[in-house]
């Protein structure tokens, strides 16, 4: 099971947005409302207004806080949530929650059998703030970059200088959309806990981007095109009660959609194993930590390709159906898995100088509205 927390959005009024002091005034009352429970960060929604480069630094438009709540009851959380969307403040225009389920990398098999086709997901890096360098120099240089460097790497969708978006495919990065960018400052300091108030002022310790996800295309055309390669329909002559269909993907298909062809299986990937391996023993000499990343990193690249059977009995496979059978139980489950797996990756390969090994997460986010927390809790 993944950490749960509540991810709770305040938006600020718009004309109010630009008001002096807004952000300041906005977390007073946020953290009045939530007195009884220790906030893990506060996030700045950073937006940049129309027309502009989106590397540029932006305003904050909103705060977003992130409350754990593992050890809170099923009750208890949807007590706190109801608490939290009741908030009003005359600075700001809505206050929304969502559940966050951060999920182990790899993917598990319990999370890849109800992850979902759609949904939103957070992928979130902290910052090493210079570790492992040794002069006074490139330490502050590294503190000076990280946060731009973070704003255009840490989106697999972007592209330009420093982006990431030429490591993955078009169609792979169709997967995802509507990037949202967050400067997350902890409300753990080496002074301890300080209310998120007393952090707003202080220099950012991570990045987060929401993305929005979509793979319903990228199974429907993989099931398509993998039609009279991995598998054959049904002879609808055949008569047999209990038919059989063997899905076998051993021949690569020369589509982006093939998971052979993401960005975690790519003939280089051990030399970004290696850098990442490399960085880690000039940040801490910690043999444990870089042989933990390795096992991860290695399982994460592993390419799966076994044989998968549909039959009558266990899966209603009739002639007709074979197409929407693979893609249910098939091809969903992988596809979710890979492409999870390619995310965390990336995560853990992308900047190993700027976002601290290991460190980084892919939290799953989950609408309160009919959720059934148990089974996350499970």
């Amino acid at each position: 099971m993944g950490s749960l927390r509540i991810v709770w959005d305040v938006l600020f009024r718009g004309d109010k947005v630009n008001e002096k002091g807004v952000d300041r005034a906005v977390a007073t009352a946020m953290d009045e409302h939530t007195s009884n429970h220790k906030i893990e960060s506060v996030l700045r929604w950073n937006t940049v207004l129309s027309g502009q480069k989106t590397s540029r630094a932006g305003f904050t438009s909103g705060l977003r806080y992130i409350i754990p709540v593992d050890h809170l009851s099923s009750d208890e959380i949807k007590a706190l949530t109801d608490t939290l969307m009741t908030f009003k403040n005359d600075k700001c225009e809505s206050s929304n929650c969502m559940l966050s389920e951060s999920l182990e990398f790899p993917l598990g098999r319990q999370a890849k059998a109800r992850f979902p086709i759609l949904g939103k997901i957070a992928l979130t890096s902290y910052f090493t703030h210079g570790m492992g360098y040794t002069e006074l120099k490139k330490i502050k240089a590294a503190m000076a970059n990280q946060t731009k460097d973070t704003k255009n790497g840490l989106d697999p969708t972007r592209m330009g200088p420093g982006c990431s978006g030429g490591l993955f495919s078009e169609e792979f990065k169709q997967m995802m959309a509507n990037p949202l960018w967050f400067l997350m400052l902890s409300t753990s300091t080496e002074e301890g806990y300080k209310a998120p108030v007393d952090v707003l002022s202080s220099g950012s310790d991570g990045g987060m981007y929401q993305l929005s996800f979509d793979l319903r295309d990228a199974i429907s055309e993989l099931v398509s095109v993998s039609k009279g390669v991995w598998w054959d329909p049904l002879d609808e002559d055949d008569l047999n009660l209990n038919p059989q269909l063997i899905l076998d993907p051993t021949t690569i298909i020369d589509n982006p959609l093939d998971p052979n062809n993401y960005h975690h299986h790519d003939d280089n990937n051990q030399n970004l194993i290696d850098k990442v391996l490399e960085i880690e023993m000039e940040q801490t000499g910690d043999e444990v930590t870089a042989d933990d990343l390795n096992y991860v990193l290695k399982r994460l690249k592993k390419n799966k390709r076994k044989r998968w059977q549909l039959t009558g009995e266990e899966h209603g496979l009739v002639p007709g159906l074979e197409e929407a059978l693979i893609g249910e139980h098939i091809i969903k489950p992988w596809i979710s898995e890979e492409f999870f797996n390619c995310l965390a990756f990336f995560l853990m390969t992308r900047k190993p100088k700027y976002w601290r090994n290991g460190k980084s997460e892919i939290q799953l986010l989950h609408s309160l509205d009919g959720l059934n927390i148990e089974l996350l809790k499970d």
